[in-house]
């Protein structure tokens, strides 16, 4: 069980905190960190939100009152080394902050984690939540609530609405549970509106990036007897040629999961160095596990790899050949 008084308790002690998240963030790390600094800059503690990405487009309008911070190492490096607790929101593993890391690891102030996936790096003085919670905004959700540490309104509701929602796929992974839709409804209370708030997040794409998808799409590969393995590829080219980044890539391979046949999907994302691998599966087919193999990791049905210095047609097949092995293993 997680232990919200302690969590209480380095928060009231502690006067000058750091917020970060994991590079490329999504709207539960944002959102997270968003109503974790309203809430404890109602406390009047000193709070900076530091990511070493910047925030996506799609996801600005979260932060209102412009408070995240790109991350500079002359302008940062003394705040970092200066504060007395640095949040770790919705990763457990240093590397999630690539150049930031070192500052993380060098710095003596007490260093908190708090987030929902597997496998955590032992770096941490404290560690918060665990793998059944949905998202990193459940637990901020549930510390709040269980401790009293605040009111939960629309300052804070909008955020933690915002990383429940995303981090369950709109309300239908496996780890949605009655109670994840109380807490929905005690948002839709404090005066969240979902058809507004999803409609920020989903439905304000670029005419580059539809463009983007539709190539992706066509480009399909699959593999396998019946078609369990599907596969797309997105090139630093194809990103070019429309005009778009990174992370409008990030739910194109939610769409190639909704073939009936696909068990396992693999989106492999070329870098200027190296590739990402973001890994999806159906059922209790643990895509984690495989992303352990190339030092990923995340959730049981969501995970990420990430291989730098080595080029996509480099271990695209090798990859792709482990994964068959994979299906077939688990069966």
């Amino acid at each position: 069980m997680t232990d919200f008084k302690l969590l209480e308790e380095i928060f009231t002690t502690y006067q000058t905190f750091v917020l970060t998240t994991h590079v490329n963030p999504d709207a539960d790390a944002l959102g997270s960190e968003l109503a974790l600094q309203r809430i404890l800059k109602r406390k009047n503690k000193s709070v900076r939100i530091i990511n070493f990405s910047s925030t996506p487009a799609y996801l600005n309008f979260l932060d209102s009152q412009n408070v995240i911070e790109h991350f500079n190492e002359e302008e940062h490096s003394e705040v970092i080394k200066a504060a007395d607790v640095i949040v770790a929101l919705d990763f457990n593993r240093s590397d999630r902050i690539v150049r930031m890391s070192k500052l993380f690891l060098e710095s003596s102030a007490v260093k908190i984690c708090i987030d929902h996936h597997q496998f955590p790096e032992n770096v941490f003085s404290h560690i918060f939540g665990s793998p059944e919670y949905c998202a990193t905004g459940h637990i901020i959700h549930d510390f709040i609530a269980k401790t009293n540490y605040g009111k939960i309104d629309y300052e804070i509701a909008e955020p933690l609405y915002a990383a429940i929602m995303t981090d369950t796929g709109s309300f239908r992974f496996d780890r949605t549970t009655s109670d994840v839709h109380r807490i929905a409804a005690e948002l839709l209370d404090a005066g969240v509106v979902p058809i507004e708030l999803h409609s920020k997040i989903f439905d304000q794409n670029s005419p580059g990036k539809m463009l983007l998808l539709g190539d992706t799409l066509k480009g399909i590969e699959y593999y396998g007897d019946n078609s369990e393995l599907g596969v797309m590829t997105v090139t630093l080219r194809a990103l070019k040629k429309y005009n778009t980044k990174e992370d409008d890539t990030d739910q194109f391979i939610n769409m190639m999961m909704m073939c009936e046949t696909v068990q396992f999907g693999l989106k492999f994302l070329e870098l200027k160095d190296g590739f990402k691998v973001s890994l999806r599966s159906k059922g209790k087919l643990p895509a984690h596990l495989f992303a352990a193999k190339y030092g990923g990791g995340g959730h049981m049905n969501a995970s990420g790899i990430r291989i730098k210095g080595k080029k996509i047609k480099e271990l695209k097949p090798i990859i792709i050949s482990e994964a068959l092995k994979f299906l077939e293993e688990s069966k």
